[in-house]
């Protein structure tokens, strides 16, 4: 009886904190995502196989875990004549590259038509994992991930922030 009593609790302590996120809405990113809190906008400028493009960014830090959830815009010309899977390469090895982190796992994911990659980063400390989706819409893409200490990897927030990511109509 104890082992089910944790067990409620634990549940029912999960879905009280998730009631407690905020649906991030972005008009110009076109896209919803839900966080524990309000993030705090920031742009820097990212080097691409097409030049310097902005990053637009939503950064949070809550609970130990670092979120993050924002998109960048190539030139047309260079997405419409690029292989999206070399784009989809250049923003996993980006990502690796400013992390310093080494690749762990790598999978690929879609929403709707629209391409995408799943990847897991290990930071060089070996202390923290960050858990990265990238996803390409049209000359758009999108990065949406967390890092986490390594013990923490799956954690039900991770999921939770990783798989409320909607596209929004114009």
């Amino acid at each position: 009886m104890p082992r089910l009593l944790a067990i409620t609790l634990a549940l029912l302590a999960a879905s009280c904190g998730s009631r407690d996120w905020v649906e991030i809405r972005s008009k110009e990113g076109r896209f919803a995502i839900k966080m524990p809190a309000a993030p705090t906008p920031s742009t820097r400028a990212v080097d691409t196989g097409a030049g310097p493009i902005a990053l637009r960014l939503e950064l949070l830090a809550h609970g130990g875990f670092d979120y993050m959830v924002g998109y960048s815009d190539y030139p047309a010309e260079f997405a419409e004549s690029a292989d999206p899977a070399a784009i989809l390469d250049g923003a996993r090895d980006g990502a690796a590259a400013r992390l310093p982190g080494t690749l762990l796992e790598e999978r690929a994911i879609s929403l709707g038509e629209h391409r995408g990659r799943a990847i897991s980063l290990q930071d060089a400390s070996a202390e923290r994992i960050v858990q990265l989706r990238l996803l390409l819409v049209g000359r758009r893409l999108y990065q949406f991930g967390v890092a986490t200490p390594l013990r923490d990897r799956s954690a039900a927030e991770v999921e939770q922030f990783l798989d409320s990511f909607a596209l929004l109509q114009n």
